[in-house]
């Protein structure tokens, strides 16, 4: 493994000519403590990589330690790379993150935590949704497009306008009937965005982390009044309207099932089958 390491830093130290040395030691911390190699080096910036390493901490201290997030997550490639209109793109062993724009610790975790699901065959976002009450019903929510105040969009999707993004339940592009309360929802949302979500609020939720202020935020928006600006995405939407389907008891997150799932998830306490 030593020699492999050394051959792996050679080759990108050598290919990439304003590597610096901390980048170097970067990844290699990367590469040796979570299994992690990083791809496409000549599109990272030098102070990526520190923050790559620092988000990718959150998730490892969550889970316990790198033995935990390694035995989780198995072997992992981050690049940075064309991926269209998305900040990032997972897949079983690799996460594609935007050459265009910066990524933030969010978005970090939050491609790791669909690697995670997606190495065990995408069971745990299916088996998160069967805990919270969820389902997913094309049909139905196709029916639902014509019952009064149960659309929230336009009857051909989503529009950008308070009351019309798509957040009631299968009011969406794939008929997700989330369960429980999540911390927000849109058209994308799924059972896969729902458990990558999940994860990234349960990293956050009361810990005082990078993500700790969206995860609060996520929350705390649906106390503002109707057609207020979202200090966390600057989205203007009747939160108001909405806190009945994402405001958890007394503002607590731990009070809702995507809490207690990702928590007993972490503990190795729910049984994927």
């Amino acid at each position: 493994m030593a020699v492999l390491l050394s051959q792996y830093t050679l080759y990108f130290s050598q290919m990439n000519k304003t590597m610096t040395n901390q980048a170097v030691q970067i990844f290699t911390q990367l590469r040796n403590e979570f299994n992690i190699t990083i791809g496409q080096v000549e599109n990272w910036q030098d102070r990526e990589w520190k923050q790559l390493y620092d988000h990718v901490q959150i998730l490892v201290g969550v889970m316990g330690g790198r033995e935990n997030f390694t035995r989780k997550l198995g072997e992992i490639t981050i690049e940075r790379t064309a991926t269209g209109s998305s900040l990032g793109l997972a897949y079983k062993d690799r996460i594609k993150l935007s050459a265009s724009t910066t990524f933030s610790a969010w978005t970090i975790v939050h491609e790791l935590a669909h690697v995670w699901d997606a190495k065990n065959n995408w069971k745990l976002s299916i088996t998160m949704e069967k805990f919270t009450g969820g389902f997913t019903n094309k049909r139905l929510s196709l029916i639902k497009r014509f019952i009064p105040c149960a659309w929230d969009a336009d009857k051909l999707g989503p529009q950008k306008k308070p009351g019309l993004y798509g957040r009631k339940p299968g009011c969406n592009a794939v008929g997700y009937f989330y369960g429980d309360i999540p911390s927000g929802s849109n058209w994308n949302f799924n059972r896969k965005e729902d458990f990558s979500e999940s994860v990234a609020m349960y990293c956050g939720w009361a810990r005082g982390n990078e993500l700790s202020r969206t995860a609060h935020g996520r929350i705390e928006r649906y106390l503002l009044p109707n057609g207020t600006k979202d200090p966390i995405y600057g989205v203007t939407d009747n939160w108001s309207d909405y806190a009945a389907y994402f405001y958890p008891q007394n503002g607590d997150y731990t009070k809702t099932k995507r809490w207690q799932f990702i928590h007993q998830l972490m503990q190795d306490q729910i049984q994927i089958k």
